[in-house]
């Protein structure tokens, strides 16, 4: 039979702890109001602008120097329209807003991407010219390392060697030659260091080095002079004679005259081009460069085998300061080996 006590028992919440309990009216009604007021906030979302609003806000910024929101600007047009039509020019101007900000890690970051994402831009030109710059605009001081130039000049000659028609081809090439200008002169620098602290064979390598990478430098005109003395100390006239010839030529290095423009010339005389042509001769730099490979050399077997040994070629006493501690040091391990 119907028991209706027993069905109010399973619905009292003291009797039936899974029982639902009930709501006060106040109560219902506020959940009531909360769950219009998000219905209703639902239906009035905020629509985003237009990929072109984001693209004219950040050009106007752009135009104004403020590279900050301008990089921020298109930053934000890639985020919500990442395949725009301004997409490419947007994340060039990201990486070249922030090198006109001299925030050049965040350039290179930039232009790395931008190369990445668009590897056959016609831009590439542009983008690797300004990596280039980004380095170079944080070179130090020839007292200093001068690895940002070596990687500002890797990027200019990207310039010169990939995009030889472009306009910014003639502009790497004078930067490039910026930076070999300031890599040489440290590396004279370090040379005229080693000089003062008697390491001759380390300052002789390191010109040799010098002159033979970086020959149309000015440094290599200084170097040649340091070399000619150094030569003329140590008694090899013939590699004195050699280094004074490549500083003569060196300081002269202009075209010689075409053979055909002289005043002797008669109007309609043809001269006998191959009779007129200078005799080939060695380059007297290339000439050196091989002498002190040889002296190198040789210096390498003098610390393999030093004074006493049956190759030894150079009396001890000829070496001082930081060559004379190399001896020693390698004569302490052949005692120490045996």
């Amino acid at each position: 039979m119907h028991n209706p006590a027993r069905f109010r028992s399973v619905d009292n919440p003291s009797e039936n702890p899974l029982a639902c309990r009930t709501m006060k009216r106040s109560m219902m009604y506020g959940i009531c109001g909360v769950l219009v007021l998000l219905i209703g906030g639902c239906s009035g979302t905020v629509k985003r602008p237009a990929a072109k609003e984001y693209y004219e806000k950040a050009n106007e910024a752009y135009a104004s120097d403020d590279y900050v929101t301008a990089a921020e600007s298109y930053q934000d047009l890639l985020d919500q329209y990442p395949l725009n039509p301004y997409a490419e020019e947007g994340q060039l101007k990201i990486a070249y807003a922030h090198y006109l900000n001299k925030k050049y890690a965040e350039a290179l970051g930039a232009f790395s991407d931008f190369e990445r994402s668009y590897p056959t831009s016609s831009h590439l030109p542009f983008v690797q010219y300004y990596r280039g710059m980004s380095y170079l605009e944080q070179m130090r001081s020839i007292d200093r390392d001068q690895s940002m130039a070596e990687k500002a000049n890797d990027f200019f000659r990207v310039v010169t060697d990939r995009h030889r028609e472009s306009p910014f081809a003639t502009l790497a090439e004078e930067k490039s030659r910026f930076c070999r200008e300031s890599i040489a002169a440290r590396e004279l620098y370090v040379v005229d260091f080693q000089i003062k602290r008697n390491a001759m064979m380390a300052a002789r390598a390191r010109l040799r080095a010098l002159i033979e990478e970086y020959p149309e430098t000015d440094s290599t005109v200084f170097a040649l002079e340091r070399l000619q003395t150094l030569m003329e100390q140590e008694g090899k006239k013939d590699v004195a004679a050699l280094a004074a010839q490549a500083l003569a030529a060196r300081k002269s290095a202009m075209p010689p005259p075409h053979p055909l423009a002289t005043k002797e010339a008669k109007a309609g005389e043809v001269a006998n081009p191959v009779s007129e042509l200078p005799a080939p001769s060695l380059d007297p730099l290339l000439t050196l460069v091989t002498a002190l490979k040889k002296l190198e050399q040789e210096d390498r077997q003098l610390v393999a085998h030093p004074p006493g040994s049956e190759q030894t070629s150079k009396p001890d006493s000829a070496f001082t300061g930081e060559d004379k501690k190399i001896l020693e040091r390698s004569r302490q391990k052949e005692k120490e080996a045996e």
